[in-house]
């Protein structure tokens, strides 16, 4: 009797070991997916940096508001697109690009919070 319960036993550790392994496997390779997918959504923004100084640059210009009134009078061919002179649409980006830089910061804290052996290296300052 004692030989079976403890084989039941053993066998009920082991498939909670195998399911940990499996919960474990999934999560690394979610977090693959995502860590693939940040890097190559960061690095998209990075090389687009040029175009986004530019994008402020002209909606903090004299330009902007002189196309704005041209846009307005409907000076400007009717087939082009001039989102980039509604009053909200850079605000928005912006504002967006402000949030998702403080979910990255959120997301560094919260790392910095999880408790990690010794032998993993550090997150960098």
């Amino acid at each position: 009797m004692y030989f079976c319960y403890k084989v039941r036993l053993v066998r009920n550790m082991e498939a909670k070991r195998i399911e940990r392994v499996r919960l474990m496997e999934s999560a690394l390779n979610r977090w693959i997916e995502l860590g693939n997918e940040g890097e190559r959504l960061l690095f998209a923004m990075q090389e687009a940096i040029p175009q986004l100084e530019d994008l402020i640059t002209y909606y903090s210009s004299t330009d902007w508001f002189i196309d704005k009134e041209s846009s307005d009078h409907n000076e400007f061919p009717e087939d082009l697109l001039c989102g980039v002179l509604s009053e909200d649409a850079v605000f928005d980006v912006l504002t967006q690009l402000h949030g998702l830089l403080q979910m990255t910061r959120e997301i560094e804290a919260h790392m910095r919070e999880v408790p990690r052996r010794d032998t993993l290296p550090p997150i960098p300052d």
